[in-house]
């Protein structure tokens, strides 16, 4: 494959994404691609900063959609989990498989800032192939993250609640610009929560079905 691939990994505090986004480089790895893992916020000077202002309980939301922003700019431009920027990963033929992107933006900032102003902020980010949404119900999330040492501003139930409904409309805008969307149950139909493997074999099989008809 000579051209790379976002797969992105998006949902609510608790949902798993950084395990299921990491179970997914060590398969498509070992499935003989190239394949690399990022994260954001990222570990450069504004997404240090992002994390020290969300442990406190005074965020402004339009500055933190400006960080966010900005980071993800550094991302692009100039480092990545990889070693090397985002778009440089893209044009050597990589599949990175992002721990959160724009569309975490659109949902978390939303709580107290516009959503179309967000999407024009992170327009020279470039858009997902895919994005990969874990549900979960906001109690559970709440109860994963009060098992972490550190719990985040936006950690609360009603935060995630109104973060969850935020996705429903981020990821419709998502669809509307060509972006595939895997939505994924992180819960079964009794309401109990589903195990890593069998939601990684999800995620996988519909992943590489994608890839394969690239």
């Amino acid at each position: 494959m000579s051209k790379g691939l976002i797969i992105a990994f998006e949902g609510i505090d608790g949902a798993g994404l950084t395990t299921h986004s990491k179970l997914l480089v060590e398969r498509l790895r070992r499935d003989g691609y190239k394949v690399g893992y990022s994260k954001e916020p990222t570990w450069g000077p504004i997404g240090y900063l992002i994390r020290e202002l969300i442990l406190g309980e005074d965020v402004d939301q339009d500055i933190m959609a400006l960080l966010y922003a900005a980071d993800r700019l550094w991302h692009v431009r100039h480092y990545s989990c990889l070693g090397v920027s985002l778009s440089k990963a893209l044009s050597e033929g990589y599949i990175v498989v992002i721990d959160r992107y724009k569309y975490s933006s659109i949902a978390y900032q939303s709580l107290g800032s516009d959503p179309s102003w967000i999407d024009i902020l992170n327009s020279k980010a470039p858009e997902p192939n895919i994005i990969v949404y874990i549900d979960i119900t906001p109690e559970v999330a709440f109860r994963r993250v009060k098992e972490r040492r550190v719990t985040y501003y936006y950690e609360t139930v009603n935060r995630l609640s109104k973060i969850r409904e935020q996705f429903s409309k981020a990821l419709s805008l998502a669809e509307s610009k060509g972006v595939y969307v895997i939505k994924i149950q992180g819960l079964n139909e009794m309401g109990k929560e589903r195990s890593i493997e069998s939601i990684h074999e999800e995620i996988y099989s519909r992943i590489i079905r994608f890839i394969r008809q690239l």
